[in-house]
């Protein structure tokens, strides 16, 4: 194993949401931290209220210690669920071997390629989509004329007469 004697990984992690309604936000980063007990042992949650940043937007966020059995496992975390803060609090140091360390960076680049495809998707259907409102003469706004109005009041776009 790549961890000196062989120790799990303690770590101290951070993830942040922001959104509404604020009785949601926490109830998703509660799954969130479910999810993450089918892989690692979780303790220590700390939730925060949910703080007003807008007029109807919220921000909250949970911070929590866990036990990861290896590297690998931190990182495809990491990579997962896009935590704010990874803390490592023990070991203070971590022996890797080239092929742990090779098993890891196939992982990064698997994740990477499939984020990659997912957003050429994106992009495709993004595009497909201004195709359809251009031939409905629906229109986008301007940048400065969406900023200043509510955007729970006002869609985004205006159609074309």
């Amino acid at each position: 194993m790549f961890v000196k004697d062989k120790q799990k990984i303690h770590v101290r992690m951070f993830f942040e949401l922001m959104g509404w309604p604020k009785e949601a936000l926490n109830e998703h980063l509660k799954k969130i931290v479910d999810r993450l007990r089918k892989n690692v042992k979780v303790f220590e949650e700390h939730y925060a209220e949910p703080e007003k940043i807008g007029e109807k937007m919220f921000t909250s966020h949970v911070e929590f210690e866990a036990e990861i059995k290896n590297l690998r496992d931190l990182f495809v975390i990491t990579l997962s669920f896009g935590p704010s803060v990874v803390e490592i609090i023990d070991p203070p140091e971590v022996i890797i071997t080239a092929d742990e360390l090779q098993d890891i960076l196939a992982d990064v680049s698997a994740k990477v390629s499939a984020m990659d495809k997912d957003i050429k998707v994106l992009a495709a259907r993004l595009k497909q989509a201004n195709d359809v409102l251009k031939k409905l003469k629906i229109v986008p706004k301007k940048p400065k004329e969406a900023e200043n109005e509510k955007i729970e009041e006002t869609p985004n776009f205006t159609i074309k007469k």
